[in-house]
């Protein structure tokens, strides 16, 4: 379900001609949410966005910066950015799915054309 909403965006957003997507990741990457507002912290996302995007190939980010923690709630969304080789880029990060403390993580970068 996950992937089609994720295709819809993308393709509402290609059809206003604003931005291409440029890698969807859904890889269950994991994360822990902690504290009173049941969170994934900033440093977490930018940690696991850096080691864990791209982590079969050469398409790791050098950095990620977020705005806030993503609640560990399924579909959050969290907007950050990205930097590969010198070009920021939009980076989401989301929620797939979460079981108790653990948070599946996925990834999707667009390029502004």
């Amino acid at each position: 379900m996950k992937r089609i909403v994720i295709a819809l965006s993308v393709a509402a957003v290609l059809a206003a001609g604003a931005v291409t997507a440029w890698i969807v990741m859904s890889e269950s990457q994991v994360a822990t949410a902690s504290g009173a507002g049941h969170v994934v912290s900033r440093a977490d996302l930018e940690q696991h966005a850096r080691d864990d995007f791209g982590e079969d190939s050469e398409d790791a980010p050098d950095s990620v910066s977020c705005p806030e923690e993503l609640r560990a709630k399924k579909d959050a969304t969290v907007r950050c950015t990205a930097v590969f080789d010198g070009r920021s880029k939009t980076m989401d990060i989301s929620a797939d799915a979460v079981e108790g403390d653990e948070v599946s993580l996925g990834f999707a970068v667009f390029e502004k054309r």
